[in-house]
């Protein structure tokens, strides 16, 4: 038989409290971070994406600034920036439209430039829609999470605004599903709160680049 050992259980508790309360705490943050990062909703079908193992010899710069996984997102970010982007004449002619208010949609509806016009918002409307689309498919790291839901927000808002020009055209008098209000009405708030979304989102990616030393975007 074995001699009976006597366990000092108030010492052997006391030394692992701490601990356990570390784990616990720690257990804590990483469950209510994980909550955070599936709360927006414009993007809640999105999985946060594991962060990919350092390769081994891999310069310690890189790593403290993300790693060589934030190199590969932004290239296909911009990848897909550069896509759905309008040209020079493409903006300036959708910036015309847009400044237009009911009277001038109005007008515009009975001119030359209306097929001109529809094929115009019909193009961007494919564009915003690949561009939602191909946000969807780049890996939603927590890095870069926050300009990730941002670009996609953009894309999706525009194609719906681009696709209200287009319905209006047709239509000036149509009418907003949600609000029961003319959609011609909404329009111009609609293409103000984009542009502010654009610069918010082009000032985070500014601010991401530095952190973590990429390029400039280039169109």
């Amino acid at each position: 038989m074995l001699p009976f050992v006597k366990i000092p259980s108030v010492k052997f508790s006391c030394a692992i409290r701490p601990a356990l309360s570390v784990a616990v705490v720690a257990l804590s943050l990483a469950c209510s971070q994980n909550s955070a990062l599936s709360q927006n909703q414009q993007v809640s079908n999105f999985q946060v994406s594991p962060v990919p193992p350092s390769p081994m010899g891999a310069p310690q710069g890189n790593i403290a600034r993300g790693g060589p996984y934030i190199m590969d997102w932004f290239q296909r970010y911009d990848q897909v920036r550069r896509q759905a982007q309008m040209s020079p004449a493409e903006k300036q002619r959708a910036d015309g439209l847009m400044s237009k208010g009911m009277s001038g949609l109005g007008a515009m509806l009975a001119g030359d430039e209306k097929a001109a016009t529809q094929s115009l918002l019909t193009k961007l409307v494919n564009k915003y829609q690949a561009a939602s689309e191909q946000m969807k498919q780049l890996p939603l790291y927590p890095e870069t999470e926050r300009l990730h839901r941002g670009y996609y927000q953009y894309f999706s808002d525009a194609r719906r605004l681009f696709s209200d020009y287009l319905k209006v055209q047709s239509n000036l008098f149509a009418m907003d599903e949600e609000t029961g209000k003319p959609v011609a009405s909404l329009l111009m708030a609609r293409k103000q709160n984009l542009e502010q979304l654009d610069m918010t989102n082009k000032a985070l990616d500014d601010q991401l680049r530095q952190q973590f030393n990429i390029p400039p975007y280039r169109y």
